[in-house]
């Protein structure tokens, strides 16, 4: 018997949602669709080896380390947000380094469907009995919401400027402020801390000052 995995589904949901996005985006601001299409996989694969990777070495020493291969099993969930959107940049920087591409202009193309991707991929923590806080808050539901309230704002931004880093850098913001703001609300036992400080609210921090360095040098340029 063949067994429907609910959270692959909606993962794959989010990405070709995301793509989407991007595709339409893309079009408004010059850029050809078998462009971005070709990107497209560059991205996917780094996001994809990326996500898994946070994900394992988080649950390395208590879990991985004695089921080595369960580390492929990206069904069964577990996919680190960070660790995806550094996979899904350096696999963009590969493609733009290969082909010869302003990079610039194709991660804000990359990014601005990225949070509405997000939010549909939190109802897949929900279809897992997943990212529920300390005392029962869906925090699936608060993220996904903040998610899409992002994605509204970046497609106005959108609607108002060619692809120039804006995008870019105000979802890196944007993104790690929900991330510093939710993650001390989930259960101490499932946060990974380094120096006893949340691992997802250092990203988060480091991603505010990106983005806002970003935004700054285009500022003054």
């Amino acid at each position: 018997m063949i067994s429907f995995h609910w959270y692959g589904f909606l993962i794959g949901v989010a990405i070709l949602s995301a793509l989407q996005v991007s595709i339409v985006y893309a079009k408004r601001v010059g850029i050809k669709k078998e462009l971005i299409e070709k990107a497209f996989w560059w991205v996917l694969v780094g996001g994809i080896i990326g996500a898994r990777a946070y994900h394992v070495v988080d649950l390395w020493q208590e879990y991985y380390r004695f089921n080595y291969l369960k580390s492929l099993f990206l069904w069964e969930g577990g996919l680190g947000i960070w660790g995806a959107i550094i996979g899904g940049i350096v696999g963009l920087l590969l493609f733009c380094r290969l082909n010869k591409k302003g990079f610039s202009k194709l991660i804000d193309i990359a990014v601005i469907g990225v949070p509405l991707g997000q939010a549909i991929g939190r109802l897949g923590n929900w279809v897992n009995g997943e990212l529920y806080g300390k005392n029962g808050e869906p925090l699936f539901a608060w993220e996904a919401g903040l998610n899409l309230l992002l994605f509204i704002f970046l497609w106005r931004i959108g609607k108002k400027e060619k692809a120039t880093g804006k995008i870019a850098g105000s979802y890196l913001i944007g993104y790690g402020l929900i991330r510093i703001l939710l993650e001390n609300l989930r259960p101490e036992e499932i946060i990974w801390k380094w120096q006893g400080v949340p691992v997802a609210i250092i990203f988060g921090i480091f991603a505010v000052f990106i983005g806002g360095t970003i935004l700054r040098k285009r500022k003054l340029s």
